[in-house]
């Protein structure tokens, strides 16, 4: 990798590490209000059993961070959040053409482009990381 290409990854990472670490700390703190947000008609009364999947995402933004120091070493961690991106994007896409989601429209379009985005930044890094 050149330096240019070293930098790229980093910054990369860094990105991916505050995305997660947004979502992560709004499903820890404010799972209630995130639900609201959506406007969809079938959220749960009770939004606590999702805090939970704040506190992996700000554990994986904490991975993010400290990879981004050092990309040139972290393949496997750059392979794995390209195929959650990948994954996140897809099963939101699945929720909006299938059906099963009620709320506004912007409220899963804005994480499907991000996640997209991401995937294909992420599947650059990992190309150039091989």
């Amino acid at each position: 990798m050149t330096q240019s290409d070293l930098k790229s990854a980093g910054a990369i990472l860094y990105v991916a590490a505050v995305v997660d670490l947004i979502y992560g700390l709004l499903f820890l703190f404010l799972p209630q209000w995130m639900f609201a947000l959506s406007h969809d008609p079938g959220v749960p009364g009770s939004a606590g059993w999702v805090r939970w999947s704040g506190g992996l995402l700000i554990g994986v933004s904490v991975a993010g961070f400290l990879a981004a120091a050092k990309p040139e070493t972290q393949r496997p961690f750059v392979v794995g959040l390209m195929v959650a991106t990948v994954l996140i994007a897809l099963s939101l896409l699945y929720s909006l053409f299938v059906g099963g989601y009620g709320g506004a429209q912007w409220f899963l379009w804005l994480p499907i482009a991000i996640n997209a985005c991401l995937a294909v930044a992420l599947a650059w890094v990992a190309s150039k990381l091989a």
